[in-house]
C-alpha cells in the first residue's frame, strides 16, 4: 500500500535517529540543517498532516503506522496544545490496535 510506506517514511526521514549524527555537529535534526529557521513551522505542517492522517484515513493499517511512526523523537513536538486534539480524537478510532497505540503515545507524552 502506498500510503503505508509513504507515512512511514515521513516518519522516518522527517527527523534523524541520535545514533545518525557525527560527533561535534551542532544540529538538533536534519532540518536544521537543511532549513535553517523555517525548520519548526515544516515540522509543525507535516506533524498536523501526519495526525489529519493518522484521524481520518480509511484504512486502520495507515492509521496504525502514522502513530506507530511517531517515537520519542517527536514527543517535543507532539506535546503542543494544537497537536493534542487530533490525537484524543484518535482515541475513539474503531481498531482496537489504533486506540491502544495512541494510549500509549500519550501516556508518554503525559512524563
Amino acid at each position: 500500500d502506498v500510503r503505508r510506506e509513504a507515512t512511514i517514511t515521513c516518519c522516518l526521514l522527517l527527523l534523524p535517529f541520535e545514533n545518525g549524527l557525527k560527533r561535534g555537529q551542532n544540529f538538533n535534526t536534519l532540518l536544521d540543517f537543511n532549513l535553517g529557521h523555517v525548520s519548526t513551522s515544516l515540522m509543525e505542517e507535516v506533524l498536523q498532516k501526519l495526525l489529519r492522517l493518522a484521524v481520518s484515513d480509511l484504512s486502520p493499517v495507515v492509521r496504525l503506522c502514522v502513530i506507530r511512526g511517531l517515537d520519542s523523537r517527536y514527543d517535543p513536538y507532539l506535546c503542543q496544545l494544537y497537536l493534542l486534539p487530533p490525537l484524543f480524537l484518535v482515541l475513539e478510532d474503531e481498531a482496537l490496535a489504533v486506540r491502544a497505540c495512541v494510549l500509549q503515545l500519550l501516556g508518554r507524552l503525559s512524563r
